[in-house]
Order: C-alpha cells, then structure tokens, then sequence
C-alpha cells in the first residue's frame, strides 16, 4: 500500500507543476498578445497622423518590401515619440482644415485680401486728390469769374461818370477822358461829335456832376458783358433861384476788355 501511494503523490506534484506552467504560458502569450495590440494601435494612429499631414507613408521613403501595415513586426516607441516631437512645434495655423481633417490652403480670396486692401487704399487715395484738385480749381474758376463780373461793373460805372460830368473849363479834357475809355462803335461815333459837344458845353457855362446810383451785370459774352446802369446828373453852378432838377439816366452799357481796360463800346437808354 506504502508502495502505491508514492507514485500518487509524485503524480499529483507533476500535475501542479503542469498547471503552473500552462498558467504561466498562457499569461505571457496574454501579455504579448496586448503588447501587439498596443503596437498596433501606436501603428494605426502614427498612419493617421501621416495621412492628417500628408507626410509620404515610411516604408516608401525607405523602400522596406517588408513593413507590415497592421503593425505585427516590432514597433520601436522611441521613433514614434521622436516622430511626435519632430511635429509638436510646426507652426500649423497658416493651414485650414477640411471636414475630414485634412490641412488645405487658405482660401483664394483670404490670399488676395492684402492685394485687394493696398489696390482699394490707392484707389481712394487716387479719388481723394482727384476730388481736392477738382474743387481747388472749381473755387480758382469761380473766384476768377467773379473778380471778372466785378471788374466788368466796375468798368461800367466809371465810364458813364466820365460821361455825364462835364466841366466847361476844362470841357476838351473832358471830352477826351470819354473817348479815351470808349472803343469801337461808341467811339467813333463820340469824336464825330466831339466838336460841337466841347461848344455847347462852353458856351452853357455849366458844371455837371455825374454820380452812378446803381449798376448790375446783365450778360458776359467773352471779353465783352452788357451792365445796366443807373445814374444822375447834376448841374452844380446854376445861377441863384434857376437850379435846374437832376437828369436821370438809364442805361444799357456794353463794355469791352481791352489789354484788361474795361471800355464802353455800346450805350443804349433804356425807357
């Protein structure tokens, strides 16, 4: 009996230490097995890391027939976290994103913004000179202009004082002084009856003094513009108890730029 029962217990140490090592068979087969697993996985997101940046695949580059997609070789750790720190610090804001996570180039029109920004900012500042030196020369042409119409008025109402006050001491120089401010028609005209004026106006003895109450310009037509004038007349030397009353005058006066002397060459009275 002593006999029997020692191969049984040798037989049930056998059993144990079979079972301890299937168990520990099995646990390393288990610890591999999660090791590829985890090997795979680093496999599978390096993939997509490469393919999210378009980096070429690894086994291109190096031209290695052998490299396993799944990850079933060994996998190094280290190159994957030299790999994740050869791309930490890109500076990837320049790129913009696809829904599908892929990087694509800006937009054309956010490239053309600081073109097309420069082109409106000459563009305006083009405008603006434009605007300023049309106004300047607006204001230049209308201050010209109404320097001119002044100068016209101007004109009118001197010519007709010369005409209307004459002295008959002095009635040749007179009488000069309105042909000297005088051209064309009206001048001519004046000189033919020069004469018989500078007689009548010596033998009368007067002394009349003109005065313009009133002038407005009526039309410019190039060098020559159309003044309405208003003015009286006065004899001042008339003997005690004779005085005669004030002429009025209305009249209808061309005047003419001549070398920028404003002389009369039309006189009209108007009713």
């Amino acid at each position: 009996m002593a006999d029997t029962d020692e191969p049984r217990e040798g037989s049930l140490g056998s059993d144990a230490d079979t079972r301890a090592l299937l168990e520990e068979v099995e646990a390393e087969a288990a610890a591999a097995e999660a090791a590829a697993a985890a090997a795979r996985a680093r496999a599978r997101a390096a993939r997509l890391r490469r393919e999210a940046l378009g980096l070429p695949d690894p086994a291109e580059v190096l031209g290695h027939d052998e490299y396993d997609e799944d990850g079933d070789e060994e996998y190094d750790e280290t190159d994957d976290e030299d790999y994740d720190e050869d791309y930490e610090h890109e500076d990837y804001e320049e790129y913009y994103y696809s829904e599908a996570g892929e990087p694509t180039e800006p937009p054309a029109w956010r490239r053309r913004l600081p073109a097309l920004a420069a082109v409106g900012a000459f563009v305006l500042s083009c405008a603006f000179i434009g605007v300023s030196v049309y106004m300047t020369l607006q204001h230049r042409d209308n201050t010209q202009h109404r320097q001119r119409e002044a100068a016209f008025v101007a004109g009118a109402k001197q010519d007709v004082t010369y005409m209307i006050s004459l002295d008959f001491n002095k009635a040749n120089q007179d009488v000069q002084r309105v042909i000297d401010n005088s051209t064309g028609q009206f001048k001519d005209d004046f000189q033919r009856q020069a004469k018989d004026l500078i007689s009548v106006v010596t033998q009368s003895k007067a002394v009349t003094e003109g005065r313009v109450n009133a002038a407005a310009l009526e039309s410019v037509h190039g060098n020559s513009a159309v003044v309405l004038v208003s003015a009286t007349s006065q004899i001042t030397n008339s003997p005690p108890g004779k005085d005669e009353p004030p002429r009025m005058w209305r009249l209808r006066v061309t005047i003419d730029d001549v070398g920028s002397k404003y002389k009369m060459s039309k006189v009209e009275y108007v009713p």
